[in-house]
């Protein structure tokens, strides 16, 4: 079976039914559903429909992040300056491993130990106070991960919030969150040992921007266990203005080659 959104291919399953999320723009869309069974017949469903943006609002949820487009990689600003930078790359519709068919998959490499690579998509104004960060994630080699990160940034009023979160197997074997102002890790005394290898693993990541301008890291829900952290921190001076997420992988002392798997991305904001 496969979607299409203004006849372009978006999405394939090989299965007798279907059920997703599909990303795109705001306006009018055409959407066809095309499937074939074993004997070649094929059938088609086609009707059009108006989707409406949340940029700008308050409030909004941004469904299967890891199928939309607009995704971009940064490893110079991924927390190590120097060169060479890590090697890396990312590659979407990925159907094995997968939950449904469709998973995102990053992959970080190279030859200088210690390095990052960081993976972005912005989603335009919000001027939400809340927000969760909810996803899936696969690895299959954890002995080769320094650290998996995951952060919703928010620029807004003159102010930037940048919300990170990592899980630091090796360093501090916990959750960590980050301190914009003074530009380090902090941790969170939540448990997060070596990862499980050939396992979905969930994190949903719950934060608030105040109205004293604060950073309020909420909870963190790891594989179906909710921990409080209630952690509060200053806001720095930013002229930027918009939300976007990031997704880091941190390399080891041998920088081994190593994949992460992403599904079920959703972004919740209130």
């Amino acid at each position: 079976m496969m979607i299409y959104v203004d006849n372009k291919a978006v999405y394939t399953k090989y299965a007798s039914s279907l059920d997703t999320y599909i990303s795109m723009g705001g306006g009018s869309h055409y959407i066809a559903v095309k499937s074939w069974d074993s004997t070649g017949a094929i059938s088609v469903k086609t009707f059009n429909i108006n989707v409406t943006t949340t940029s700008g609002t308050s409030a909004g949820r941004y469904w299967s992040v890891d199928q939309a487009s607009g995704w971009q990689t940064c490893t110079a600003c991924a927390g190590v300056v120097g060169v060479p930078d890590a090697f890396s790359w990312f590659k979407q519709w990925v159907n094995s491993p997968s939950l449904d068919g469709n998973s995102m998959q990053f992959f970080i490499g190279g030859d200088t130990p210690y390095r990052n690579a960081l993976w972005y998509i912005g989603f335009g104004l919000n001027s939400a106070r809340h927000f969760a960060y909810d996803v899936y994630f696969y690895i299959t080699n954890p002995g080769y991960s320094e650290a998996l990160e995951f952060d919703i940034n928010q620029y807004i009023n003159g102010r930037k919030y940048i919300f990170g979160h990592q899980c630091s197997p090796k360093w501090s074997k916990t959750w960590d969150t980050w301190n914009q102002s003074t530009g380090h890790w902090e941790s969170t005394g939540i448990a997060c040992p070596v990862f499980p290898a050939y396992k979905w693993n969930h994190v949903v990541i719950e934060v608030e921007r105040t109205t004293g301008n604060q950073l309020h890291y909420v909870a963190i829900t790891y594989n179906g266990v909710k921990h409080y952290i209630n952690r509060y921190r200053s806001s720095t001076g930013s002229s930027w203005n918009g939300v976007s997420i990031d997704f880091q992988m941190d390399g080891d002392y041998a920088q081994h080659d190593y994949s992460t798997w992403l599904e079920k991305l959703n972004i919740s904001s209130w």
